[in-house]
This record gives structure tokens, C-alpha cells and sequence, in this order.
């Protein structure tokens, strides 16, 4: 079944420039971008990322959105398949048509940055040719191009041992230089230290804070916070002034149009303030403490949960993110608030995974149970009482599948029994790490959106990955295998895999597969076959893996 998004739908990708980040599917696809998608693994279902290694366009469909209990959505073909487990405890699809009321595989955690950012270099995050921006340094900038810099103005950047960052090329500007705002004499070091104070900072400022171009103004009727902020601030020597709204809120404001454009580069302005792009490289203590800010200027903690609220949808979206990354599950609602403007609001609950109710469910293995009861040579019986239940229909339920799924105590319970009388329990443990946890499917339904859709294939090495992390808040997605290419000549290897437990019987004459053939409006720009080194060409017979041709496995592929 093909498993396809449009083009729109966005993707949780690493990539060697940029590391962790949000990307349209149609722009990954058309740009072939070199990632790594995360995924989960099918054996040992703990989550990390795995490179992308096929990018497929798939032919015009309608579009469907499928919604889970949790707030998280995704838009894809009705035939798409998203991940459960079998009765046997093992990974299974089940295509999205089918799937309401199916407990289906979400994050319960989020990989960490492969090497942490622990400074922000201004230069790089002030696009090179802002003029507004100026660069001093005393032991001198290097080459500096002054042609676009009048006269007068050349003699007096030079003597301030200074120049625009525009007329600097980046590599020659030294590490201890300091940034200011053209005609300001406000100046800070070129490198921000990624602290959690920082952090909590921008959080404050996503959730409470606003920009104006010489500006950023905080608000808030709790002065510790706002003293916090203004804490944070001074270690630059940075101008504030306080005031008090007409009514009665206190009012910080940062007098600095540097700090100004440094809050905006990294969290946006207005409506689109949000969780910064490269935060997700940050550790997880800085992003502990930016979500603290959040929930200090715009949440609500309770005992057992921690609630955001924001008109931002997209802000609502990378919260979640933010949730999986940390370990908390998360649930995300929206309403439509009832005033003048009918404006929208979206919540975010972050709960300690142990007391979240939806989140300790999991789909019932129950041929798993019953299977490693009969290993322990045990009855249902001496079952019940080990695990301190009152009589053995409470294992019988679970066994004969008389519920759908199985709380993860319960689950727990049933694997100390069994690991107690010398049983292989490992499927169970790799079910109870909560790398992956599960979430109903509430609804799926048709959209009016007909239109070309994507996919991608993860299969490192030929590793049956085949999932990938994308969608409003975050669901895993399964991919479908490459086609058979443009300008392919030769006979086709139909390969067939098993992953149940029990056999199934092939009969001659039975319908096994099925070929679909699209047909190209253009002649295709990279046509399989010689030119491009490709394995299979001419191929007869059926014919086994050729990955050994490739040239990281030593080949000249």
C-alpha cells in the first residue's frame, strides 16, 4: 500500500548543516535533501534516525485527515499505513481507512542533537549582508571590502576599529569580536552562550514578550518574573525601563534595537513567535528551561499537569514536539474561544508519562502473554496471585483478548512474573521503554484536496526501518518501498516477507501483488540504466541484493 503525504505535510528530519528541523515533504522530495529521518526501529522499537534513501512522487489522490486522541493530525492518502502492534507483541500496519479506534505508534521521546550547539554566533545569524549591523574589533576585521561605503563613512568605521557586516566576509571576523546596531553604542559579543537562563528568556518572550524594531517589551503581573528577564539582560549592561499598564500590569522594556533583531532572528515576532529553528539542537536542560518560560508567561501548573495555552497553531504544533523531546506525553486541544473576535486557542498538556492516563495503554499482546505463561510452565491461576490480581479471569480477559489494550503497570506486572521463572521477557522490555508510546485514532476523514503526493523510503542498508516522524505533533509514518524506475529494462525480483509468527499458504493462481503503471508527461532527467552506474539493469531471473556494489560498501557504484 502506498503510504503518501502532499506536499505541504511536514517531516522531523536531521541534516548535517542544520541538524534536527521541519520540512515539507514536496521540498524534501524535490530537493532529494541528504537526512536522516526519525524513526523507530521494528525490533527493538527504541527511536533514532536512520538515513533517507529513496525520494518517490506518487500520483494525484485525495487527501485524508486522520486525527488521534492526543490533538496530533496528519494528512495523507486513505491507503497510507501507520503502526500498531499484533497480538504478538509485533510491529503492524494497518492503512488508515481502517484505523479508527486502532492504538497507533507516537514519540514518547525524541532523539538528542548529534553534538550539542552551546553558543550562537551572531555573524551567522545576521544574514552577511545586513547593513544595520556593525562589527568592531581591536585587533582588526581582516580584509574588509569598503566600496559600497562612502568615504566619510570608511574614515569613521575605521577609526572605531570597526566596519558593516556587510563589507566582512564571516571567516575573517576574530572570535572576540563584538556586534552593535548601526549608530548605536550598545555592544555585545559576537558569541551568546546558550545557557538555560537564555532559555527561559526566549520562552518568556515567545509566550508574554513582543517586538518592536528598537524594542522588546515584557508583561506581566508577576515582577519576578519580569525581574528575571531584566537579571538576564543586565549582564550586557543593556538600557530597561520600567511602567505600569493602565491596568496595573507591570511592563519591562528592553531599550536595545541589537537585542531587538537577536530576539526576532531566533523566535520570530507577532503571530509567528515560536519555538527557535535551532533550539532543537540545544540540550535538554536549555530546553527544559525554555519550556518553563513558556508555561510561566502563558501556562498554568497543576499537580499532575502543566498546560500551555496560544492562539499559534504552529507554536501549539512544535510545543508537542517539544513535549516528546523532553519525555512528557502530551495532549493538544483547540476551541474556538467565545469573544468579539472568535479568535482561535490551542492547549498543550505536558504530563510525566506515569500519570498520563492515555498514554499507559498499549495494544494487548496477548498470544505474547499466553506464550511466555506456557514457557513458565505456570496457570492462569498462580498468575493471578503473583501479579496480585483476585482470581484468573483477569489473566483470561487478557489472553482470549477480551480488551483491546493492556495498561503498561499491568504489562510490567505480567513480565517481572514471567522474567521471575527464567523466561525471555526481552519483547515485553522493549514494549515498556516508552521510546514509543500509543495513542487511538479519533477520526479520518475525507478531505476536498486532490493532488499529487509524496513519500520517502528509509531503509539503511536494507534495514526494514520503513518509518518516518511527521504530521502536527508528531506520528510515525510508514514509507513505501522505490518504484521501479524510468529507463529500467530487465525482469522485476518480487520479494515477499512474513512478519507474523504463523505461516501462510501461497496457492498457484492466488493474487499476490499487483504492477501499476504511471505514465510520465516528460521524458524522465535521470533515466535508470549505464549512465548512471545503476546495478539492476538487463537483470534476468531473480536476483539478490547488489548493495555490495556500492561504493561505501567498497564497490565503485
Amino acid at each position: 500500500m502506498h503510504a503518501s503525504l502532499p506536499a505541504d505535510e511536514e517531516l522531523f528530519l536531521w541534516t548535517a548543516e542544520d541538524g534536527f528541523g521541519f520540512y515539507e515533504i514536496g521540498e524534501v522530495v524535490a530537493e532529494e535533501m541528504d537526512a536522516r529521518a526519525v524513526s523507530f526501529d521494528p525490533k527493538s522499537l527504541r527511536v533514532r534516525t536512520h538515513d533517507v534513501t529513496d525520494f518517490i512522487t506518487n500520483p494525484v489522490k485525495r487527501i485524508y485527515r486522520v486525527t488521534l486522541d492526543s490533538g496530533r493530525e496528519v494528512h495523507v492518502t486513505k491507503d497510507h499505513n501507520i503502526f500498531t502492534l499484533d497480538e504478538w507483541g509485533e510491529v503492524t500496519r494497518v492503512a488508515s481507512e481502517d484505523a479508527i479506534g486502532e492504538h497507533v505508534m507516537v514519540p514518547g521521546t525524541l532523539p538528542g542533537p548529534r553534538g550539542e550547539e552551546t553558543e550562537i554566533d551572531l555573524v551567522d545569524l545576521f544574514a552577511e549582508d545586513d547593513e544595520e549591523v556593525v562589527v568592531y574589533a581591536a585587533d582588526g576585521l581582516g580584509s574588509v571590502d569598503w566600496n559600497d561605503v562612502a568615504d566619510g563613512s570608511q574614515r569613521h568605521y575605521e577609526s572605531r576599529d570597526s566596519a558593516p557586516l556587510s563589507a566582512v566576509t564571516s571567516t575573517a571576523i576574530p572570535n572576540d569580536a563584538e556586534i552593535a546596531f548601526k549608530q548605536s553604542d550598545t555592544r555585545i559579543p559576537r558569541y551568546l552562550d546558550v545557557t538555560s537562563e537564555l532559555g527561559w528568556v526566549l520562552g518568556f518572550y515567545v509566550a508574554e514578550g513582543y517586538a518592536r524594531r528598537n524594542q522588546l517589551i515584557f508583561t506581566n503581573t508577576n515582577e519576578q518574573y519580569l525581574d528575571r528577564v531584566a537579571d538576564w539582560f543586565n549582564q550586557y549592561d543593556t538600557s530597561l525601563s520600567w511602567s505600569e499598564t493602565p491596568h496595573g500590569v507591570s511592563q519591562l522594556t528592553v531599550c536595545s534595537t541589537l537585542w531587538s533583531k537577536v530576539f526576532r532572528a531566533l523566535a520570530g515576532e507577532g503571530s509567528t513567535k515560536n519555538v527557535p529553528e535551532r533550539a532543537w539542537n540545544w540540550s535538554d536542560t536549555v530546553l527544559e528551561s525554555f519550556l518553563g518560560g513558556l508555561l510561566d508567561g502563558d501556562g498554568h501548573r497543576r499537580e499532575e499537569r502543566a498546560t500551555l495555552y496560544t492562539a499559534n497553531e504552529e507554536l501549539a504544533n512544535r510545543a508537542t514536539y517539544l513535549g516528546s523531546r523532553l519525555g512528557y506525553a502530551t495532549s493538544t486541544y483547540y476551541r474556538e474561544r467565545d469573544n468579539e473576535a472568535n479568535s482561535d486557542e490551542w492547549s498543550v498538556d505536558f504530563y510525566d508519562s506515569s500519570s498520563y492516563k492515555r498514554g499507559q495503554y498499549v495494544p494487548n499482546p496477548s498470544k505474547l502473554l499466553k506464550s511466555l505463561r506456557e514457557d513458565a510452565g505456570l496457570t492462569m491461576a498462580e498468575v493471578a496471585e503473583d501479579i496480585g490480581r483476585s482470581s484468573k479471569s483477569s489473566v483470561s480477559n487478557v489472553e482470549n483478548e477480551e480488551y483491546e489494550t493492556v495498561k503498561r503497570e499491568t504489562l510490567r506486572a505480567f513480565r517481572d512474573c514471567y522474567a521471575e521463572h527464567g523466561v525471555d521477557v526481552s519483547r515485553l522490555d522493549d514494549i515498556l521503554t516508552e521510546h514509543v508510546r500509543f495513542d487511538r485514532v479519533e477520526s479520518v476523514e475525507k478531505t476536498d484536496r486532490v493532488e499529487t503526493t509524496y513519500d520517502l523510503e528509509v531503509q539503511p542498508n536494507g534495514r526494514k526501518i520503513e518509518n518516518f516522524l511527521g504530521g502536527f505533533g508528531g506520528i510515525f509514518l510508514s514509507n513505501t518501498a522505490g518504484f521501479i524506475d524510468p529507463g529500467y529494462e530487465g525482469q522485476v525480483t518480487l520479494e515477499l516477507s512474513n512478519l507474523g509468527s504463523a505461516p501462510v499458504a501461497l496457492t498457484p493462481g492466488m493474487r499476490i501483488s499487483q504492477l501499476v503503471f504511471t505514465e510520465l508527461a516528460t521524458p524522465a532527467s535521470r533515466p535508470y540504466g549505464e549512465e548512471r552506474g545503476s546495478k539492476y539493469q538487463g537483470q534476468r531471473g531473480p536476483q539478490a541484493s547488489r548493495i555490495q556494489g556500492d561504493q561505501e560498501f567498497g564497490g565503485d557504484q
